[in-house]
């Protein structure tokens, strides 16, 4: 016996009524020397040969056992097949049981915006921000799902992107003597003016997942953290790039809570930052906030 039936054998131990060798036949099975469970008025056989293991569920109709299902286990991959009784669906119908999957997108591009609460929609008289100029980007490296029951999975992913927030009316993000604040630049007309960092972030999600038609419609909810690094404010002068601060007082982990539906290879979504962007004693209050499309490949 190996250690496939070891398991099964063990998991099951706490509600088998008794168990024993099928020497005959019963209804449709025909087994022999296999190893047979009963619980709660079904019997499951247990068999195995040189490559599968087979597992085989009947049940008692009041006149003979009936075969309602079967799993087989063959080389680490597993195939169930169910027995259904309708006049309008054949005895024999098999399905492959399909895994679920996690629906992070492969790219994703939004609009940026920095309210001054969490979850605003307005916007940010403090920061004088330009959420129509503002954007955001990223790629998707890696992702795994782990299914939960039926068709929810608890799903993750590990993304990289960059981030670019505008300013309207001439102002910048200056820092002096370690604090920083909006500033309006005189004499000069720029043509535009930008805060933006890079980030790394780590969405833990709720999925739903259902197969219609030939594609997949998922939800998804959770929390997700992230890391900012290399920030910097800088504006143009015609064609002429200035870096006003190298320090923009970034707060460098940051929490979000994010959502995301879709079907197929494209989906919507939106995260709303639940900690603040800028360290609220050394510059003005904001929340990272975003909504755009994403992009399965």
């Amino acid at each position: 016996m190996d250690i496939r039936r070891i398991m099964l054998m063990a998991a099951m131990m706490p509600c088998i009524g008794f168990a024993s060798e099928v020497k005959g036949s019963m209804g449709g099975m025909t087994e022999s020397q296999d190893t047979v469970f009963t619980v709660n008025n079904r019997n499951i056989v247990v068999s195995q040969d040189d490559c599968q293991t087979s597992v085989k569920v009947y049940k008692n109709d009041g006149k003979e056992m009936t075969l309602t299902s079967e799993t087989k286990f063959v080389d680490g991959q597993e195939v169930e097949r169910v027995f259904v009784t309708s006049p309008f669906i054949p005895q024999n119908y098999s399905k492959r049981k399909l895994s679920l999957q996690s629906h992070f997108p492969s790219l994703y591009i939004g609009s940026s915006m920095l309210p001054g609460g969490v979850g605003g929609l307005g916007g940010n008289s403090e920061m004088h921000s330009r959420d129509s100029r503002s954007w955001e980007w990223g790629i998707s490296l890696t992702s795994l799902c782990l299914r939960l029951v039926n068709d929810f999975a608890l799903t993750a992913s590990l993304t990289v992107g960059q981030v670019h927030n505008h300013f309207q009316d001439n102002y910048t993000l200056s820092t002096t003597d370690g604090k920083s604040s909006m500033t309006q630049k005189e004499g000069v007309t720029l043509k535009k003016s930008y805060i933006s960092y890079n980030v790394l972030r780590l969405p833990i999600m709720a999925e739903w997942q259902k197969r219609i038609g030939k594609n997949d419609l998922y939800v998804a909810l959770g929390p997700s953290v992230e890391y900012r690094w290399n920030d910097h404010s800088r504006y143009f002068v015609g064609k002429s790039k200035n870096t006003e601060t190298g320090d923009i007082n970034l707060n460098p982990i940051g929490l979000n809570i994010d959502f995301f539906v879709g079907y197929g290879c494209v989906l919507v979504y939106a995260r709303s930052g639940v900690t603040p962007l800028l360290k609220k004693s050394k510059a003005p209050e904001c929340y990272p906030m975003s909504v755009g499309l994403g992009f399965r490949i």
